[in-house]
């Protein structure tokens, strides 16, 4: 199969062999020992490319500003005595100096690990318990809830706030510690054992409390050492540290020697102010935001003829929305992806080479993938559905300290267990179907929560529509629908259950309508099932 990378590149990407798609391997430099060396080259390479310009104040951050910044707070971990195996937290929102920690823990070779900057007490005490961080580095607004955590947890971290703070040092206190000579006489220290983690993030959480993805310090740097020189790209995205997105948006826009343009809050219509200012023309866009652009008709009233690549993942797309706003940027590649933190990065990829708008395109190269039978594991053939299952040299070592869950997940060869339900074409291309969790039974039948969710969709004034299941004493489980209308709709229950009708009997909105202003989601940004399963047994009764 010969394809391309969404940019136009063309390149051999995967065969097919006894019912496995596998990625083609590519050479590694079998002596690299993490991604540090591969950031400090291009701090050294292009000081004076700007590296980000932050879109609400106009200040501009070059590489050789980042460099020093990044080295000065390495040079004070280590006097912290933080190295391999510590924990470095990070639990921030963007900003123009979110990066710092983040490069300085890689360029220590310890343990890069950042949190959701909303983390409620819950779900703190829970990471804190779980990572036992050696340092946190915090914004203001979450440093009361993370002391209070390491409080009652036990933990004994040395907290650095990037604000102002009446009791704790400030990121700019600690990087003014060190001397200029220190700072020019740095050297990377040696990561003595490449397959030692090197990064802990967390899984998104939509039935429970998230779980902690290991990747080594190899891993790391094999999903990010592709990334090449694109000299002159503006690049654009919202996703924090907390999400692999967002940490990969990062490194990617840092190892491209790209300018990365900050902008705070996404909003649909100040968005495409921004990417027609700064002449984005790489811009990584979630799926709610893809809603909110279409349904805005934003895309159709700015001039964005500088976006070159556009990338969305992290849940599946319906397809009148990826039509509507592929059609609202003709000159531009959308590429729709498929991915998991458990394997570090994008499973696959649209090209040009797709012949289905609504597919997550093919393997890329060092992925295998196949689809199994959920009761027998045999491998099915194309257009079969069946569970995803995903192996790569590259995938995480583990949940951290949590055996049994990475033993569920990671069976005896080697293979992943997405839990998403999917099938391939004979050309190879993929297609996500829905979550095994998210299929519901309804009289004995199943139902997909996602094909219902599309159909709501499609109405004009529906912004985003959620589907869970409603225990029913005789039906088993009824579907009810959560929808975010747009504001002043007349759009009435009644409509929306009438129009889900159109899949038939088995898959109409049985458990009803209940319209909300916000639908709830995960820290990572996917819809919070959980808590709107609770919320439909409370409307229920």
């Amino acid at each position: 199969m010969v394809s391309d990378d969404g940019a136009g590149k063309p390149s051999k990407t995967f065969y097919i062999e006894n019912n496995i798609i596998k990625g083609v391997k590519t050479k590694f430099d079998s002596s690299a020992t993490g991604v540090g060396p591969l950031i400090m080259k291009v701090f050294n390479d292009k000081p004076n490319v700007v590296a980000q310009i932050e879109v609400e104040t106009g200040k501009h951050t070059t590489y050789q500003e980042m460099k020093e910044r990044s080295i000065r707070c390495a040079l004070w971990l280590l006097k912290q005595n933080v190295g391999s195996g510590d924990v470095v937290t990070i639990c921030t929102h963007n900003h123009l100096d979110s990066y710092v920690p983040c490069i300085a823990t890689f360029f220590v070779g310890a343990i890069y690990n950042p949190w959701h900057h909303e983390v409620t007490l819950k779900t703190a005490r829970h990471l804190m318990s779980l990572t036992r961080p050696k340092v946190i580095f915090a914004c203001e607004s979450a440093v009361e809830v993370l002391k209070e955590a390491a409080r009652l947890e036990g933990v004994e971290a040395k907290m650095v706030v990037f604000e102002k703070h009446l009791e704790l040092k400030t990121l700019k206190d600690i990087m003014r510690l060190q001397t200029n000579e220190e700072v020019e006489t740095f050297k990377l220290p040696e990561i003595k054992d490449p397959s030692g983690i090197a990064m802990i993030l967390f899984s998104s959480g939509t039935t429970g409390l998230p779980k902690g993805v290991a990747h080594s310090h190899r891993s790391l740097y094999r999903n990010t050492s592709s990334f090449g020189a694109m000299d002159d790209s503006k690049t654009l995205w919202y996703s924090s540290l907390y999400w692999i997105s967002g940490t990969f948006c990062l490194l990617r826009s840092t190892l491209c020697a790209a300018t990365r343009i900050l902008h705070a809050n996404f909003d649909a219509v100040e968005t495409c102010k921004v990417i027609e200012k700064y002449k984005v023309d790489w811009f990584f866009v979630t799926p709610v935001m893809m809603i909110d652009f279409c349904k805005s008709k934003s895309l159709k009233k700015h001039k964005l003829d500088c976006l070159k690549v556009v990338l969305t993942g992290g849940s599946k797309v319906s397809r009148p929305i990826l039509k509507e706003f592929k059609e609202s940027l003709p000159n531009c590649a959308v590429a729709q992806a498929y991915g998991m933190t458990e394997l570090g990065g994008v499973v696959s990829a649209q090209t040009k080479d797709c012949t289905k708008i609504e597919s997550v395109g093919f393997v890329i190269p060092n992925m295998q993938l196949k689809i199994i039978d959920e009761l027998s594991n045999k491998a099915l053939g194309p257009n079969e559905v069946g569970e995803m299952c995903v192996k790569s040299d590259d995938k995480m070592l583990c949940y951290y300290r949590n055996p049994e869950a990475t033993k569920a997940t990671i069976d005896e060869d080697g293979w992943i267990h997405t839990g998403d339900r999917g099938y391939y074409a004979e050309n190879g291309e993929l297609f996500i179907v829905d979550r095994i969790k998210e299929v519901m039974k309804f009289r004995g039948h199943h139902v997909s929560a996602i094909e219902i969710e599309e159909v709501l969709l499609r109405h004009p004034d529906v912004i985003e529509a959620a589907v869970v299941p409603v225990p029913h004493d005789t039906d088993i489980e009824r579907p009810m629908a959560f929808v975010k209308k747009i504001a002043a709709s007349k759009v009435t229950e009644e409509e929306l259950v009438e129009l889900s009708s159109e899949l038939g009997t088995y898959r109409k909105l049985w458990g009803g309508v209940k319209f909300i202003e916000e639908i709830p989601h995960t820290a990572s940004g996917k819809v919070c099932r959980k808590e709107l399963k609770e919320m439909a047994k409370l409307c229920s009764q």
